[in-house]
């Protein structure tokens, strides 16, 4: 599939050496995103320039023991979230994300970091993990973004500065109930005023197949009586509080209990069923 585009790829890989990162996301301007997310995966060697410029993946391992799948299998995941991510900024804020500074709350080791390069700078780009090994990753692979390590029940970013588009990947599907409440509180400082937030959630569906379903009852039956049910992880308490885990929470949930976010969006995906895609605006 790659060859369809090799005329288009070597002549930027002809440029991209000499182009000003502000730049470098119109040069992939007429590369379909498949086609880019595929090229990163493991950018070919004929394409030397590119390969230098973008960071290498991650080992399989990596990629498994923080998502359970990895390569083709996880880029489409991936795909599937910033083909939702991007058309919809644009059509709700009416602002060209290329214009926009955009923070990944809870970046791993970066994987959906690397897709935004087709469409903002580079230097635009910001990422926060309470995770040591997320940042270790990070730079070990040459991730380009303002990456630094957050808390873990963050109640301020290591940034000053706001952001006009925040996304939070599987990380709400995560978290406690209480963890939840103090994260949305703290970005609400962070969003621009005309900004957006962007996170994923479990539908209470997941519990039939989190651990073979074995706390699939009990999960769902809180769910349904007050739209948020979670499993703590065997952890440490922050606080007293026990703060990952697995999350199911509804829709209805964050309307009723967030008066500073207005939920104006939400999104479902065939490719990844059980990270469904909200969309909040400030208020």
């Amino acid at each position: 599939m790659i060859s369809l585009f090799d005329d288009q790829l070597h002549e930027i890989d002809r440029r991209i050496a000499s182009t000003q990162p502000i730049e470098i996301p119109r040069l992939f301007a007429d590369i379909p995103l498949d086609i880019f997310g595929y090229v990163l995966l493991d950018v070919p060697s004929q394409y030397p320039n590119i390969k230098a410029f973008f960071p290498s993946m991650a080992s399989d391992a990596v990629q498994d023991h923080w998502t359970g799948t990895h390569g083709i299998a996880l880029l489409n995941h991936s795909l599937a979230f910033v083909k939702t991510l991007v058309p919809a900024y644009e059509t709700i804020t009416g602002i060209d994300i290329e214009s926009a500074v955009v923070l990944d709350f809870g970046c791993g080791w970066g994987r959906l970091i690397r897709l935004l390069y087709k469409f903002v700078p580079f230097e635009n780009i910001y990422a926060v993990d309470p995770l040591e090994r997320s940042i270790e990753e990070c730079e070990q692979h040459g991730v380009k973004a303002n990456i630094a390590l957050s808390q873990w029940v963050p109640k301020s970013l290591p940034f000053e500065r706001q952001f006009d588009l925040i996304y939070a990947f599987s990380v709400f599907t995560h978290l406690s109930e209480k963890t939840v409440h103090i994260v949305l509180s703290t970005l609400r400082k962070y969003v621009a005023e005309k900004g957006l937030l962007v996170l994923t959630i479990r539908p209470k569906e997941f519990w039939a197949i989190d651990n073979h379903g074995d706390f699939a009852s009990k999960m769902m039956t809180l769910h349904e009586k007050k739209g948020f049910a979670f499993n703590p992880q065997d952890r440490p308490p922050v606080d007293g509080d026990i703060t990952y885990g697995n999350a199911s929470v509804s829709p209805d949930y964050f309307e009723k209990n967030f008066p500073q976010w207005k939920l104006v969006k939400v999104e479902y995906n065939i490719v990844d069923p059980y990270q469904v895609i909200l969309f909040f605006q400030p208020v």
